[in-house]
């Protein structure tokens, strides 16, 4: 009897270490490494994550060239803005594309900040995004902070960087970029297969850096990429979009209206208040300038 009982307690024991060692691709189905991608939502502290799914939809905002992607996935999807000067980044060749190449049915993938305000509306309205990677299908993908080793800091994944790598920056540096550049940087990965070691060990197809901008103008000699918002005068902008202005003084909040919906704009402050409870962020504060208010382009998508 305790023979057969030590069996079924080592067997156990066998069991629940298997078990560890499953992981998930970001379609949320069962993958042969061991470096967990955390599905089709990578939750951080600090740092970059990302999201996944399938266009369904791109509309113009009617500002300023500025469009409004719709994606769908099991997380209930995600709605995010993208202009002439978003980095978007195709997967399969890593050549940089434009807003026009995004088409419904599309799998694409976005990065950005992990601490990103995001909207109550369903789905979700995230406003700007660090990047999007169109054809995000094929590979698995992670997003991490990469050491002097290139092992995530989570001791998941090390990367072992080939001469077929593709590394790229948001920047899209005409330089071409080695494994020295990836080390001690945030990093949007994807590969294929990994070895069944802790941390699993990878050759990535591509990597992306995800440097903040003014940084890696600083380190790669390039112009920084400009804001993928803009500032718009707000009058002529809340014209364009059907909102009516409500002007309440300097010391006042400026209350923007459309059908039920009511925006509270303060100047000086890249905060902004929807339905009366919401705070929201701008990517950059309202301002008065030559007797004429300039608000951040995303609040009227």
């Amino acid at each position: 009897m305790k023979k057969n009982m030590t069996k079924v307690m080592a067997m156990g024991m066998v069991l629940t270490m298997l078990a560890g060692t499953t992981v998930f691709a970001v379609d949320g189905t069962a993958t042969n490494d061991m470096a967990a991608t955390g599905g089709e939502m990578d939750v951080k502290e600090e740092g970059f994550t990302t999201d996944s799914g399938k266009i369904v939809s791109v509309e113009k905002s009617g500002t300023d060239g500025v469009s409004v992607v719709e994606i769908e996935n099991k997380n209930g999807g995600l709605r995010f803005a993208v202009d002439a000067n978003s980095l978007i980044l195709d997967r399969k060749d890593g050549s940089y594309k434009t807003v026009a190449d995004l088409t419904e049915g599309m799998e694409v993938a976005v990065v950005y900040s992990a601490n990103s305000p995001m909207g109550m509306s369903l789905p979700p309205y995230l406003g700007s995004v660090t990047a999007v990677v169109a054809n995000a299908d094929a590979d698995n993908m992670m997003v991490g902070h990469f050491g002097d080793d290139l092992t995530d800091k989570t001791n998941k994944l090390q990367l072992n960087i080939s001469d077929e790598t593709r590394i790229l920056n948001l920047e899209g540096a005409k330089i071409r970029l080695s494994a020295e550049d990836v080390k001690n940087q945030d990093a949007l990965v994807f590969y294929d297969v990994t070895t069944r070691s802790i941390p699993a060990q990878t050759t990535p197809s591509l990597v992306l850096l995800l440097t903040q901008a003014e940084e890696a103008g600083e380190e790669m000699g390039n112009e920084p990429k400009m804001q993928a918002q803009m500032m718009v005068p707000l009058r002529e902008a809340a014209k364009e979009n059907g909102y009516t202005v409500k002007w309440q003084g300097k010391q006042k909040p400026i209350v923007l209206e459309k059908d039920g919906t009511s925006i509270e704009i303060t100047l000086g402050s890249a905060e902004y208040v929807v339905e009366g409870d919401m705070v929201m962020k701008a990517a950059m504060p309202s301002e008065l300038k030559d007797g004429k208010t300039y608000v951040s382009s995303e609040i009227f998508n």
